[in-house]
């Protein structure tokens, strides 16, 4: 079912319920009102015929002989006088004298039990049907020479129980009009305001078959227009996550094509120069040089697979950290990287700190030979490179840290590049590192190695100015453990 619908349905049922229950005690009350009325009129009616009968007696009362005939038809004429005289065109009038009619206006006997029920001094009333009719009936009773003395006034009040029927029917009518009138309104109401929805409904749906370039174009600042907002900023990420996605594929397979083809060039020389060795005749020279290019092709590829290696290494493994002192390890990645520097005549600049951190000796000395690595790719010849580090005592909000940094002073690298410079297969300059002998793997491993430790690593670099990478770790502590 059709929100729209939902809508309509529920809002009947709730206009229903509530005109029907105001309607319902609107006439009630009405009818409470007017049956109230008429009571009243009754016992006043009552009173009146009372006293009237009274006063008839009050000569035969005061006379010092009278018999008991000429009561009853005194009573009798009194009855007659009274009602002729006072009584209204839709009342009777009976007069009862111990337990027996004296007198009656209608041809309807009157019911015993309306003056027998009614005690001396007081006033009783009983409301009953009769053919469709409603009538009430007031008795007084008083004591006439020690016997009760009743005078019961018998009235039509039928007019307003059918009152209240011919407002129940009107109003029933008047509801069914209402409910419908209420009905086209609110269906055109809820079909205006669904309309938004049921664009969006179709917009989204569009949406999942492929057009991703459509947008919810609803300009309203009620919750609908906060949704179509919601939406489309959620097709914006999505559109935005997907190219993020393709690129990552493209780049992956970009990668995979490079690492091939960095494979087979230096296995195919590799084999070419070893079946040369192995089937010819060659001077000493031209083994030395064909020895020397296998040696040099098996070093890369070697370098080459210990990254992959260690990548994959550092995703599935914990670490097993010990106390490290950070001189030591700067000083073993000085050794390693010496050879690397002197290729380009760059002199590596180092600065520590005899201080301890708690890690993997292995892992951060690889990480920080990348790290290196990649600064004398990015540097000319003859420039330097500065190795140092730094221990920061607690202030502030801030705790205790070491931070290491290499910092060149070589090609720099663009604000584009810089969030994505560790990712996996991400090379800022894909023809350098290729010369380099490079694959882009080298910063992905250093910043997995980091995260493995705890370590924060900063990236500042201004273009054609040099880059600094700074790696901030927590001291070591005795009381500290730490697993990747």
């Amino acid at each position: 079912m059709k929100f729209r619908y939902k809508v309509l349905i529920i809002n009947l049922i709730v206009i229903s319920i509530a005109l029907g229950t105001i309607g319902y005690l609107m006439i009630v009350k009405n009818f409470n009102l007017a049956l109230e009325q008429q009571i009243e009129n009754a016992v006043e009616e009552n009173n009146l015929f009372q006293a009237s009968i009274e006063y008839e007696l009050l000569n035969i009362l005061n006379t010092n002989s009278y018999s008991q005939n000429a009561l009853m038809d005194k009573l009798s004429d009194a009855g007659e006088n009274v009602y002729t005289n006072i009584s209204a065109n839709d009342s009777d009038l009976y007069v009862a004298y111990d337990n027996n009619i004296i007198y009656s206006s209608s041809s309807i006997d009157c019911d015993p039990s309306l003056w027998n029920l009614v005690d001396v001094g007081k006033k009783n009333y009983t409301i009953k049907e009769t053919d469709g009719s409603y009538y009430i009936s007031v008795s007084s009773c008083t004591l006439l020479l020690d016997k009760r003395l009743n005078v019961i006034n018998h009235r039509d009040i039928t007019s307003i129980y059918t009152m209240m029927k011919q407002q129940s029917d009107y109003y029933k009518l008047l509801l069914i009009i209402v409910l419908l009138v209420c009905s086209i309104f609110m269906y055109i109401l809820s079909t205006l305001l669904t309309k938004p929805l049921e664009k969006l409904q179709r917009i989204s749906q569009s949406f999942g078959d492929g057009d991703y370039d459509i947008r919810a174009n609803i300009k309203s600042k009620d919750e609908i227009g906060m949704l179509a907002d919601t939406y489309n900023n959620m097709a914006d990420s999505v559109v935005e996550h997907m190219d993020e996605l393709k690129d990552m594929v493209t780049r992956q397979e970009q990668f995979v094509a490079d690492f091939t083809h960095e494979l087979k060039t230096p296995m195919t020389s590799i084999i070419g120069y070893a079946d040369t060795l192995r089937s010819r005749e060659l001077t000493k020279e031209q083994q030395l040089m064909a020895a020397s290019y296998i040696f040099s092709e098996g070093r890369r590829l070697e370098s080459m697979s210990m990254k992959l290696f260690e990548f994959i290494y550092t995703k599935q493994h914990s670490i097993s950290a010990k106390k490290l002192n950070v001189m030591k390890l700067m000083e073993e990645v000085r050794i390693s990287v010496e050879p690397l520097l002197s290729a380009k005549e760059i002199s590596l600049e180092s600065n520590t700190v005899n201080c301890h951190i708690l890690g993997d000796l292995d892992l951060l000395k690889s990480a920080f030979i990348n790290l290196i690595d990649n600064a004398r790719k990015a540097s000319p010849e003859g420039s330097k490179i500065i190795f140092s580090c730094k221990q920061h005592t607690a202030k502030d909000d801030q705790a205790p840290q070491i931070t290491i940094s290499v910092k060149d002073f070589g090609h720099g690298i663009p604000k584009e590049h810089l969030d994505k410079i560790c990712d996996a297969v991400y090379m800022v300059d894909k023809s350098r590192s290729r010369k380099e002998g490079g694959a882009g793997l080298g910063l992905s491993l250093s910043a997995l190695i980091f995260d493995a430790h705890g370590a924060t690593m900063k990236v500042d670099s201004v273009l054609n100015e040099g880059t600094e990478f700074s790696i901030s770790f927590s001291p070591y502590s005795e009381e500290v453990t730490h697993n990747a």
